[in-house]
Parts: C-alpha cells; structure tokens; sequence
C-alpha cells in the first residue's frame, strides 16, 4: 500500500516501519496517532497550543495523511478514480456507495478515540 505523510517518513520515524498505509494504521491502532501528529510541520498558533486545540489543528492534515494512501490504494484496486484537471488539483471520484463511508472511515481513524476498522473494511480487497 501507498506511504502516508511525505514517502511514509513520519510514520516510519515513529515507528520504525516501511511507512506504509498499513504500517501508518497498525500504528494508529497502537496509540502513535498523537506521536505521528507532533512530528508535523505547524504554524506559530498550532505550535502553541495544547491538548484539544492542538488535536485540532492536527487533525485535517492527519486526515489528509490518511486520504491520500487510502485514494491510491482505492485507484489501485479500480474502486474509484482520479479526475485531472487544467485548472485544479486531481480530485478523487468515488462511486456512490463510498461517498459517505469513506470520509466518515477517515474522520474515525483520526478521532480522540481512533478507530481504523471502518477504514481497512473499505479498503479490504
């Protein structure tokens, strides 16, 4: 599977791993999600803060981490694909039943309490 986060290198910093969307969900599983989210790049204001405003500010650009890798691998396996444009960055298309369930698996895997089973159910082959 695809690397999560710049080639997988925070995952892999953190935890060792080939950075993988696999190795990056094990990981998450086993409580890195906040190590992963530390490691970064943050604005002045993200820097500052503390606790659950700075679970905030990480949490878009974790989710991003994980939509990327998991875009890919749904590319991969010919369950959705990418729209290029002249004016605009690729977006992914997803048929419809993924519509919901994939952004609500991501918004999971990246909660307080992570949870990356609605996540690798989608990507199961």
């Amino acid at each position: 599977m695809r690397r999560l986060f710049r080639r997988g290198f925070l995952v892999g910093e953190v935890t060792g791993s080939d950075g993988s969307l696999t190795a990056a969900l094990d990981a998450i599983d086993a409580g890195a999600l906040w190590q992963i989210a530390d490691r970064l790049p943050k604005s002045d204001e993200a820097r500052a803060a503390t606790g659950r405003a700075a679970r905030e500010f990480a949490r878009p650009r974790l989710r991003a981490g994980v939509l990327q890798p998991a875009g890919g691998e749904l590319v991969r396996q010919g369950r959705a694909r990418r729209q290029l444009s002249w004016t605009e960055s690729a977006t992914l298309k997803l048929p419809e039943r993924y519509e919901e369930t994939l952004p609500a698996a991501l918004d999971a895997a990246v909660a307080d309490v992570p949870d990356t089973e609605p996540l690798r159910k989608l990507l199961a082959p």
